[in-house]
């Protein structure tokens, strides 16, 4: 009997470890559909720096534009325990299309790390994707992009994730300064692959979830030592549309079932961006930009450099 008892202790201490993990793995999940912002932002950026108001200078012919950003990351989430960190590298190319449209493709890595006193997980991400952009009449424009992302979580498991997204604004243009309301939609669509924990088996999942930014932005240019600088700052809210909340269910060795559910996530938060630009000459720019999503309990903090070189 005491034998007995001991097998039975030892097994719900493996079915509640396989339930925590599994906790976690749907933390990892939904911080992936969280986290399809940062090469949608990347690119959006991009946009508004070589399309937009004050934009760089255009490629003469036989010159290509290739761009590169480096950002490290950094958020809370109070109530659910949760520390995040991250870093990730993109680089993309873009070229003027015809009349006022301009596209290019970026591909780029990023490395995401979850923490919680009850486990740890990291992801490792590759993008690659298109984005395009236009302006009717120099003060209505659109932006739009397609993102793949092939994810790689713990124990060799995999994930996927698809993301149209867009945005238009309307450019009130000034002498020293641009004004520009600007509306967003995002749409993300994951797919991972079913994993197991300590008996439990988590099921594949297939979630969607979409994002809408309604903001405005300011950019106004200056001179110092005959070299240009180039300000830019936005205030945004942004509201997730879909599900934060991921959950599901397992069966142990016992025939018990067992219910699994990720951390709330912020369905709402307050963005704010900063960035400044610096022309060291024609064809070659350095800009710093400090991003930061601010909601209830929780606070997101990323800061990235990037480099622009006409070649």
């Amino acid at each position: 009997m005491a034998l007995r008892g001991v097998l039975i202790g030892l097994g719900l201490l493996q079915v509640a470890t396989g339930v925590v993990a599994g906790d976690l793995a749907l933390d990892q999940r939904a911080l992936l559909l969280e986290d399809s912002r940062l090469p949608r932002e990347a690119a959006l950026d991009r946009l508004q720096q070589v399309r937009f108001a004050f934009r760089e200078a255009a490629p003469e012919a036989g010159e290509w534009p290739l761009w590169s950003r480096t950002y490290g990351i950094q958020g809370s989430w109070g109530d659910a325990g949760l520390e995040r960190r991250g870093e990730g590298l993109l680089m993309g190319m873009d070229r003027a299309l015809g009349g006022q449209w301009i596209g290019g493709v970026l591909g780029g890595v990023t490395r995401a790390r979850l923490d919680h006193d009850q486990g740890h997980g990291r992801t490792d991400s590759r993008y690659l994707g298109v984005y395009a952009a236009t302006r009717v009449y120099n003060q209505l424009g659109f932006r739009l992009g397609l993102l793949h992302g092939w994810h790689e979580l713990e124990r060799r498991d995999n994930a996927r994730s698809w993301q149209l997204f867009g945005e238009s604004s309307y450019a009130m243009d000034y002498r020293d300064f641009t004004l520009e309301p600007f509306a967003g939609l995002a749409l993300v669509h994951l797919d991972a692959d079913a994993r197991r924990f300590d008996g439990l088996r988590l099921a594949a999942a297939h979630e969607q979830a979409g994002y809408l930014t309604l903001g405005w932005r300011l950019a106004a240019p200056w001179y110092w030592q005959q070299r240009k600088w180039v300000g830019r700052a936005s205030l945004a809210l942004r509201q997730n549309l879909g599900s934060d909340r991921l959950r599901d269910e397992a069966v142990d060795g016992q025939g018990v079932l067992q219910q699994m559910h990720s951390r709330e996530f912020e369905r709402s938060s307050l963005r704010l961006d900063l960035s400044l630009d610096h022309e060291l000459s024609r064809s070659l720019y350095l800009g710093l930009t400090y991003a930061g999503h601010y909601a209830e309990d929780a606070r997101d903090n990323a800061l990235a450099a990037r480099l622009s070189l006409k070649f």
